[in-house]
């Protein structure tokens, strides 16, 4: 699913997914960019900006499969899941690779091959903030939803359709996973030791 090589690199493949190559101590990054973070601009612009407030007032923010804190000079990235252990990213590569991520989307917008198809169902994006509770701190949630008009059926039906789909592609060091349905990328995270998948949610194409 990821790609490993000397610098991070970013492309699109035939599907319109976005595919991340990085150097293998990484891995966790492409894996939150993937899943987390996705290729759509309107959306990167956002969540930079919380990302950010984040840092700001030293919050933590939980997204659909990873978890960010700054601390000092650094992020820590979690999984939410525990399909891989912490890593420590220094903010002096972290926002380069959201600017580089940012340039990428910018430079291939007007590519014809990642015109929006027509009908293709609108996921959305929405960060709450979770006041202190329960003995846990303050955070940020940032998820996407799949259309609010769909049934928990459909939303069902979506997620083991793109699990099964033959477009399926999988990443065994971080447990994360792609897949399509009727047009439309889903990511998740999937259990390495039994092949389960753990969650899913859609991915905001660009």
């Amino acid at each position: 699913m990821f790609g490993i090589g000397d610098s991070i690199h970013f492309t699109f493949d035939e599907h319109r997914r976005q595919r991340i190559s990085v150097p293998e101590p990484f891995l966790p990054l492409a894996a939150w960019l993937h899943t987390d973070v996705q290729p759509n601009l309107a959306a990167l612009d956002g969540l930079i900006e919380q990302l950010r407030h984040c840092r700001q007032i030293e919050r933590r923010l939980l997204g659909n499969g990873c978890s960010i804190d700054f601390v000092n000079d650094v992020v820590l990235l979690e999984s939410l899941y525990r399909t891989w252990q912490r890593c420590v990213i220094p903010q002096s590569l972290f926002w380069p690779v959201l600017d580089g991520l940012r340039n990428f989307l910018i430079g291939t917008a007007a590519e014809p091959g990642l015109a929006r198809p027509a009908g293709l169902p609108e996921p959305t994006r929405m960060t709450t903030e979770v006041p202190a509770r329960n003995n846990q701190s303050p955070h940020l949630v940032d998820h996407t939803y799949f259309p609010v008009s769909w049934s928990e059926q459909e939303v069902a039906q979506a997620g083991d359709g793109a699990w099964a789909s033959p477009e399926l592609i999988y990443d065994q060091a971080t447990g994360a996973w792609s897949g399509m349905w009727r047009g439309m990328e889903l990511a998740g995270y999937y259990d390495v030791a039994t092949g389960e998948a753990l969650t899913y949610f859609p991915v905001l194409s660009p």
